[in-house]
């Protein structure tokens, strides 16, 4: 995109501010912040290369806007995603698109009506460790699979207040992991069984969520897959995927083997999702940019589907975990 491009950031929290550090790198844009806090957002044009403020999406529309990056709070993504497809603003927005089902099927069929780009963030599509885990394990390499692993664990958990938007520990933090168990995989979820408890953080109960949870899941092809999500993990944020198959066994995630008798596991020493995912937020943003720009869509890129289905299994998997562990088809 040239200099002369406008590109929206639509919440100037820790995502936003992630955002917009990866657009200054990767070239020179215009850069307009919205935020429901006018403070937040001007710390943020302060310190972009070329960025200023809008007092709210349509004054970003009306200035003439190229593209728009939605990070703002969970339930605030409906409303802004709307309103910027019906300005035909090409849009990415954090996942989920939102914490319903009919909500995220209307968003999505609104964008296609109109004929806007909409991809959701799921930027684990562009890690290289896990693009070349997919593609090894769909061409058959290790012939047909017997289990998926997957691990997801925050170093510390986000402030309750964010929590009460942001949906249960299934609807926010594992739905990258449902999400990448079909695409890993290219087969849907059939069946869900789900636990979960509050062990680090008594308070969740609170608003009647866990912060340690499991869930065991049946695909449509008979394989087993194994999912371990968590809030709390001192000693880094941990994010990988294991897949065995009658041929072989391949990992991504983990920088060495574990060692065996030492009690500890040589992971690495991630800080959270900025650090991890680094390289696959600046190639999802880069490959959004281009299709913006009237380029080629991206096979990796994330949709309103994928949004849909991931939460699909999130809900299925909330649900059991509420109800004793009972086995649940989404």
């Amino acid at each position: 995109m040239s200099a002369s491009t406008v590109v929206g950031i639509v919440g100037c929290g820790q995502i936003g501010a992630m955002y917009a550090e990866h657009l200054d790198a990767l070239g020179s844009h215009r850069l307009v912040f919205v935020d429901a806090d006018r403070d937040r957002a001007e710390k943020l044009a302060w310190k972009a290369t070329s960025g200023s403020v809008a007092g709210s999406v349509g004054e970003l529309v009306s200035r003439g806007c190229d593209a728009a990056l939605v990070t703002a709070a969970t339930t605030s993504h409906p409303e802004l995603v709307g309103a910027l497809i019906e300005a035909g603003v090409p849009t990415l927005c954090e996942k989920p698109l939102a914490t319903d089902l009919q909500q995220t099927e209307t968003l999505g069929r609104l964008a296609e009506a109109h004929g806007v780009p909409l991809w959701v963030g799921f930027q684990r599509h562009f890690d290289p460790g896990f693009a070349d885990l997919r593609a090894r394990t769909t061409s058959g390499e290790l012939g047909r699979l017997q289990s998926l692993r997957l691990v997801s664990h925050d170093v510390s958990p986000p402030p309750i207040a964010r929590l009460r938007e942001s949906g249960s520990i299934f609807t926010d933090l594992m739905l990258h992991d449902f999400d990448m168990v079909r695409w890993l995989t290219g087969h849907r979820i059939v069946q869900v069984v789900a636990d979960g408890a509050a062990v680090s953080c008594p308070e969740l109960t609170n608003i009647g969520d866990f912060d340690t949870v499991t869930a065991m899941i049946r695909l449509d092809d008979g394989t087993q897959v194994v999912l371990a999500a968590g809030r709390w993990q001192p000693v880094g944020y941990d994010v990988r995927a294991e897949v065995l198959g009658e041929r072989g066994h391949l990992a991504a995630g983990l920088a060495r083997a574990d060692v065996p008798g030492s009690g500890e596991a040589e992971l690495p020493r991630f800080r959270g999702y900025w650090d991890r995912f680094a390289t696959a937020y600046r190639e999802q943003v880069r490959a959004f940019l281009a299709l913006a720009a009237g380029g080629a869509g991206d096979p990796a890129s994330g949709g309103w589907r994928d949004s849909h289905e991931a939460l699909r299994c999130a809900l299925a998997a909330e649900r059991s975990a509420r109800s004793g562990a009972a086995p649940v088809e989404p």
